[in-house]
């Protein structure tokens, strides 16, 4: 037998040993398992998955919030009368512009007249008297006939509640005007950038910003919107011609058990950019921004994300321990930490408990799905 025909079966044997092995290997693992770890101690299945953990990092937070939404005009502004009376003139009359304090209009109202005293009467048995002078007889004085009091009037001038054009007076020239009554509204030329946002979104608002960045897609190029307001202030500046039951854009509708939508927040439109009630707009709230590369974490590592929270330190000896930690700006995915912490700490990614930590959702997880 020549040496290469001998080389030839020597090395189809090495590798058909080789895979008996390899197929012994497998089938061992497949039947009985592994029942030891790398250090010899056996293995007990728990179920659980290792708790994730995190270095703690130096970074740049901007909190930017963006929020969609739709231009709204301003609802009308009703003009009152303080008083009871007739409107007796008209300073604007219906579509004229007015400004905020111009005069509207003016009401006459009636007062009742000061009732006179009436003279004292002296007694017909007082010494000295006219009577006691000319005895029993008819007496020349008899009083005279009450006159009727001429009426009171008052003039009481309403002035423009805010900027906009007149709308058609509720009440005729001389009509009839009850107190607190509305006898004109004003239509405002102003528009407010109107959105919803979340109730956890408000915290980052919490800096009481003044101002946000419009675009409205193929209209004006994006502008300053001033005069931020959140919550009951924005809804009391706007008009709501959204249907009870239905969510304004950008609103998330609210389930059962649920608050709701959350909140409104609007701002007011220049008077100098051209804008129409409706159109869908997207605003850019600068909340703040960290000063520098400062210590930040995952917002999921932390409990409390204003001002005061608590994270979980991982020790060299693989325990978590509680640590309490000052807070600063946080964009909604990383928050800073300003004290409480330093670059290179390893902490929880999941604060314990938390719903969307990983062994919560694997635990939601039906069997046979891990």
């Amino acid at each position: 037998m020549s040496k290469t025909v001998v080389r030839r079966v020597l090395f189809k044997s090495f590798w058909a040993v080789i895979g008996l092995m390899v197929a012994a290997s497998l089938f061992k693992l497949a039947f009985t398992g592994s029942t030891q770890n790398a250090d010899g101690a056996p293995l007990t299945p728990t179920g659980q998955i290792p708790p994730e953990e995190v270095v703690v990092e130096k970074g740049t937070i901007s909190n930017s919030l963006t929020v969609d939404g739709t231009i709204v005009i301003d609802k009308p502004v009703s003009a009152t009368s303080s008083v009871t009376g007739v409107l007796a003139h008209r300073f604007a009359e219906s579509g004229t512009k007015v400004e905020k304090g111009d005069k509207l209009f003016q009401v006459r109202a009636e007062e009742e007249p000061a009732e006179e005293a009436d003279p004292v009467e002296e007694s017909a048995d007082e010494p000295g008297s006219v009577d006691d002078a000319r005895g029993d007889g008819d007496r020349d004085d008899a009083p005279a006939e009450p006159s009727t009091p001429k009426p009171v009037y008052h003039w009481y001038t309403v002035v423009a509640p805010a900027t906009g054009i007149v709308g058609n007076y509720a009440v005729d020239m001389l009509g009839e005007v009850a107190e607190d009554g509305v006898v004109v509204s004003i239509r405002p030329t102003t528009f407010h950038a109107v959105g919803a946002i979340s109730p956890l979104d408000r915290y980052r608002l919490a800096g009481n910003p003044e101002k946000a960045t419009v675009t409205i897609e193929g209209g004006p190029k994006p502008f300053a919107c001033t005069d931020l307001r959140i919550g009951d202030a924005a809804t009391e500046t706007i008009t709501s011609d959204v249907p009870e039951g239905e969510a304004m854009e950008g609103e998330a509708g609210g389930g059962e058990g649920e608050s709701g939508a959350g909140a409104r927040i609007s701002c007011l439109v220049p008077r100098k950019v051209t804008v129409f009630d409706g159109l869908t707009m997207s605003m850019v709230i600068d909340a703040g921004k960290s000063d520098g590369d400062v210590v930040t974490i995952p917002v999921t590592a932390v409990t409390g994300l204003v001002r005061d929270g608590s994270v979980w330190v991982v020790g060299e000896d693989g325990t978590p321990t509680e640590q309490p930690v000052k807070l600063g700006v946080t964009d909604g995915k990383v928050v800073e930490v300003t004290s409480g912490l330093k670059p290179g700490d390893s902490v929880l990614r999941y604060v314990p408990g938390a719903k969307d930590s990983p062994e919560e959702m694997a635990g939601d997880m039906p069997e046979g799905e891990m």
